[in-house]
Parts: structure tokens; C-alpha cells; sequence
């Protein structure tokens, strides 16, 4: 029987057809797991001579689910983007706290907090005081109230920790470049600035002007990768990462869950590029800092941002005695190439595996075995897109079947997920260029204000935030203006079962109740007879969930089903009753989890 799975309100109109393709055959046969180097010729292979429908590729992951961490779903938030409480234009504390219930009702249950200690940028990402959190989010006893909230509800929080630099307005860099004793070793200085061999760690370009700064006080050139207002602190020096021990010591007893640490691969530098990331010396230190943040607290969560390929991304693990988790930049950039392979995603302060990534399902299965093969399954964090990034919404060309598409495969991929905030209602952007572009404000109703605050004030449309660009033109509330009742905010999806809020909603729902879909046991591919179809069987002692997934927008996918996902079946999506037959169709972009 063919059947094209829709949602709830289109069953009645499932007819039967006449059966298309004979019985397939009945044994089913097991290929060993390839290797990264192997799966796209494995797949390609098996594709070209038209396998049996019950034939598969396996991937065995066989690791035991034994933290919080491997089951966790964690929600992305820019707070100064996200609820403004006061009205004065920035998020805060008191406004993440207000939507803690909306977080919960999605099925989130862990938050990264982008930084909020105190600092002179916008961004955050140049700390001025480890200890104080910044001003225009609340006090500390506000920020304490959003993580004792968030436990409530029984929502993990990690804070965005950056321990490679800090502002050259903090005190430490201050007293270094007045030669205060006890701060030298604090940054690296030299008195020339190297002729040539350094650059920016992620690229291979000579450029020391890059990342050696004059400072006029001191008379000698201090070290900075990410430019001249964000010196690098020594992290070789016992004195610094003492130091930075005790500022973690000292947030994990506010309460906090762990840390998402920012820039892991550019710690200890050895020499000039490539001698810059990913040193003997980096590695070392990172499990240093994991070794205190256990002693401390033995179930905090250290995930690491490591633009790079998997394989290099692996050593953090250290074998287990490094860091918890890395992010997966290469998933995001597969999907992208998936579904529109005309956009491209850059690494803009690392490499990714861009090359040689295949712009059909084959990518997400080189993928998975690329993850395999690097280190566990579970240290892999899979994410579309971030703060850093064009968001996925805008880079599908705000084709909502194509969202829809790239939730799918996030939500069944195995691993720690992240959600960038937004991206469960489509939430896009301006357009390209500035980072701000991509951490607009979010879009909680149709009023004016976006149901941001009561104000209508936008820091966005704020020129002190923006002190490099001449004559800012706030940009927010005019793009917003355009978006208005068209039904991209949360009340206007919350009304639509079929949005992709609810989309989302569905999918984590099914995700946190089944642990084959977080950290499967096996892994079983089928390259069935339909190239934009997506057909995985995630094992697990709990039992097996088969994912089917129609990588096609605009167009139904039928094909061969294996024997034995064929009967009586309950497409967990939508809790609805299913009899497979031989055959299967999937409506445009249409997903079924079984």
C-alpha cells in the first residue's frame, strides 16, 4: 500500500494504491561501520547496485548514556536580545526569567547564556571583571534568581566563559602594562613585533601586525589573536590559570551547570602558525581546567567551540580526561549544502570540513562516520547554526519547508543538540554583514514592540552599541515592521499546528521520550531507492525508532520499505496509527519517527 504520512488533519485523505515493487528480499545484511575516509564511496557503492530494501550500513556507537549531558536539548539565548524587562532596549536577567515557562513548554532542558559578565562591548566577549555580571542584564541576586528559576523547572544553565583573552580595560592587563609586580606573566610581551610566521591562528597568512599590539604604556607589543582590545592571557603560567580556577570555583557555587568555553583551540600558542591552535600545550591546559572543574563540581559540563574538523576538534577529549563535548560545525554546513547548496558557511575564526562534503544524504551519513571516527558519538554537540553564523533561516532562503527539513535532521541526530534562540520560529535576519545582523531581537508577538518590552526601545537601533561604525542607522524596528503579522512570531505560530514552532515542539517531545534518538546503541542506514529520502534505524536496549525523512521541499518521496519496519506502526510525530505496506510515501519535507 502506498501512503503519503501527513499530519493529523490530512489522514482522511490516505487512499490505497496499487502495490508498486514486489517483495524485497528477506535477509538482511550488515556492512562493517566505514570509516570517515570510506562512507561516501560505501554509500555510493551500495546506491549504484540498487540494494535490496532491507540492506543497510551500520555505525555502532555502543556507549553507555551515563550524563545528564547525553540527553540534554540546550537552548541558545543572546540575552540582549532576548526579553527586556526594564524597557531600556536590552534584554536582562528579569526578562529570561519571564519566558523560563515558554523554554519549558518547548522541551528545552539546558540554557547556554552567551557572556554575561561585565564588559565594554556589546558582544560580551571581552570581560573587564570575571566577578560582577553585566549591568544591563541585572544584579547578581537577579541572575541568581534566573538559575535557581531554571533548576526549578528542571533546566540545566551553562555560562559562555572565555579564558584565551580579556579587555585590555581589565585590571589585570592594566597593572601588566604598568609593569605591577605579579602581572608580567599575566599576558605574553615582547619587545619587537616578529618579522614575519605569525597571523591570525586560523588563517596561514604572514601578518604579525594581526596579532602583535603596540601598547604605548608598557613600550613593547603584547600578543592578541582576536585584535588589539582583547590581549591573550598566558595560559602556560601557573599564576593564570590559578586564577581563572578561581573564577570558575566561584561561578559553579553560584549555582551554574557547567561552561561552553569560547576559542579552546588558541589557548597556548608555541610559535608562529601554524604553531598558533590546537598545540600540545592547548590540549594540556584544557584538561587541566576540566581536572579543576570536576573537583569541584563532578557533573559540571564543559562543552568546547572548536572551528575545525572533527578529527582536530577530537583532542579535546583527551581521551576522556579533557573536555566533555565540542560542537559540531561540519552538521550545520552539511544541511545547509543539503537543502541550499548555493549558500556557503565560513568559519570565521577556525576551518571546517568543508571540502569534499556531499550535497545529498550521503553528506549526512559521512558525517555521522566522520563523528565515529574522531572520538564517541556523545562528545559531538550537533547545532544548524549560531551567534557566529548566518542564521539557517535566512541562509534556506526563508523557505519554511526547508526549515522544517533542517529540524528534522537536528532533532534525530545523535548527541548533545543546541537550538540557536529563534530558530524554532524561523527567526531571520536583515540581512548579511555585521554580526548584529544575526542576533536580532526576538520575536515574541505582532505588536510594535515584539512583545520584547513595553518601550519599543531596540538596542539594536542604539548607536552606542555600534562605536566603530559611523552614523549607525538603527535597522530593527523598520525590518520588524515588514514582519508584522505575517505569522513569524510565537503567539501567531503557537496558533498554527502546522508551524514550525509546533514543528519543533513535536519532534523535542518524541526526541526527550525516546533514548534511541539521543545515544543510540547502532545506527543503521538504508540507501533506499529514493535519493531524497533519509531512512535510519536508531537502536538501543529500550528498542529500535526508525527515522524517515523527505529531503525534498517541494516534492512527496516514495520508496521501498525494509521488511521489518513494514506493518502496523505508530508515527510518533503525530501519535497517529500507520499500516506500512511495501511501498511508503513522504509528503514534501515530511518526517515520521516510528
Amino acid at each position: 500500500m502506498n501512503f503519503i504520512l501527513r499530519p493529523p488533519a490530512f489522514f482522511t485523505s490516505l487512499i490505497l494504491s496499487t502495490l508498486l515493487l514486489g517483495c524485497a528480499d528477506s535477509g538482511t545484511s550488515s556492512a562493517p561501520a566505514p570509516t570517515a575516509n570510506s562512507v561516501s564511496q560505501a554509500v555510493s557503492s551500495s546506491i549504484a547496485s540498487a540494494p535490496a530494501a532491507d540492506n543497510y550500513l551500520s555505525l555502532p556507537v555502543n556507549e553507555p548514556a551515563s550524563e545528564w549531558w547525553h540527553s540534554a536539548i540546550f537552548y541558545e539565548i543572546w540575552p540582549r536580545s532576548f526579553h527586556d524587562a526594564d524597557g531600556d532596549g536590552s534584554g536582562d536577567f528579569k526578562g529570561m526569567t519571564n519566558k523560563l515557562d515558554y523554554l519549558k513548554e518547548l522541551g528545552v532542558n539546558g540554557i547556554w547564556l552567551t557572556p554575561v559578565f561585565e564588559a565594554p562591548s556589546y558582544h560580551g566577549y571581552d570581560f573587564q571583571d570575571f566577578y560582577n555580571v553585566e549591568a544591563d542584564y541585572g544584579t547578581m541576586a537577579d541572575f541568581e534568581n534566573f538559575i535557581a528559576q531554571a533548576h526549578k523547572r528542571n533546566i540545566k544553565v551553562i555560562l559562555d566563559l572565555v579564558l584565551n583573552h580579556i579587555s585590555d580595560k581589565h585590571q589585570w592587563f592594566i597593572k601588566s602594562a604598568n609593569k605591577e609586580a605579579g602581572y608580567d606573566d599575566y599576558f605574553i610581551w615582547r619587545d619587537e613585533r616578529p618579522a614575519s610566521g605569525w597571523g591570525q591562528p586560523w588563517s596561514a597568512e604572514s601578518n604579525p601586525a594581526a596579532v602583535w599590539h603596540w601598547n604605548d604604556t608598557r613600550k613593547a607589543y603584547y600578543y592578541g589573536a582576536f585584535g588589539s582590545s582583547q590581549p591573550d592571557l598566558n595560559l602556560a603560567k601557573q599564576v593564570v590559570i590559578d586564577e581563572l580556577n578561581k573564577l570558575a570555583t566561584f561561578w559553579l557555587g553560584k549555582g551554574v551547570d557547567g561552561f561552553r568555553l569560547d576559542a579552546v583551540r588558541y589557548a597556548v600558542e608555541e610559535g608562529g602558525y601554524p604553531l598558533q591552535a590546537d598545540t600540545q600545550g592547548t590540549i594540556d591546559y584544557w584538561t587541566i581546567f576540566s581536572q579543576h572543574v570536576k573537583s569541584v563540581k563532578p557533573d559540571a559540563m564543559l562543552v568546547a567551540e572548536a572551528w575545525a574538523d572533527l578529527k582536530t576538534i577530537g583532542k579535546y577529549r583527551n581521551n576522556g580526561k579533557g573536555l566533555d563535548s565540542s560542537f559540531d560545525f561540519d552538521f550545520g554546513t552539511v544541511v545547509i549544502d543539503l537543502l541550499n547548496p548555493v549558500v556557503k558557511q565560513t568559519a570565521d575564526f577556525g576551518t571546517m570540513s568543508t571540502n569534499n562534503l556531499k550535497q545529498n544524504r550521503e553528506g549526512l551519513w559521512a558525517n555521522l562516520t566522520a563523528r565515529k571516527a574522531a572520538a564517541p558519538i556523545s562528545y559531538f554537540s550537533p547545532f544548524l547554526t549560531n551567534h557566529d553564523q548566518t542564521r539557517i533561516m535566512y541562509a534556506l532562503e526563508n523557505n519554511l519547508a526547508k526549515a522544517k527539513i533542517a529540524a528534522s535532521l537536528l532533532m534525530t541526530s545523535p548527541g548533545t543538540l543546541y537550538i540557536y534562540y529563534g530558530e524554532e520560529i524561523g527567526l531571520s535576519q536583515y540581512k548579511t554583514g555585521d554580526d548584529q545582523y544575526r542576533r536580532a531581537i526576538m520575536q515574541w508577538d505582532d505588536k510594535t514592540t515584539t512583545g520584547f518590552n513595553n518601550t519599543g526601545e531596540f538596542w539594536l537601533d542604539q548607536a552606542k552599541w555600534f562605536p566603530w561604525m559611523q552614523n549607525h542607522q538603527g535597522w530593527f524596528a523598520n525590518y520588524w515592521k515588514t514582519l508584522q503579522g505575517t505569522g513569524k512570531s510565537v503567539a501567531a505560530q503557537e496558533q498554527d499546528a502546522q508551524s514550525l514552532l509546533n514543528h519543533y515542539k513535536r519532534l523535542i517531545k518524541v526526541r526527550n521520550e525516546h533514548s534511541a534518538l539521543q545515544l543510540p546503541q547502532e545506527v543503521r542506514y538504508y540507501p533506499v531507492d529514493n535519493q531524497d529520502v533519509w531512512l535510519v534505524e536508531n537502536k538501543a536496549a529500550q528498542g529500535s525508532v526508525w527515522v524517515a525523512i523527505n529531503l525534498n521541499p517541494t516534492t512527496a518521496a516514495e520508496f521501498t520499505v525494509p521488511n521489518h519496519l513494514q506493518g502496523e506502526r505508530v508515527n510518533k510525530v503525530f501519535n497517529t496509527l500507520v499500516t506500512i505496506g511495501k511501498r511508503l510515501a513522504l509528503e514534501p519535507a515530511g518526517i515520521a519517527i516510528f
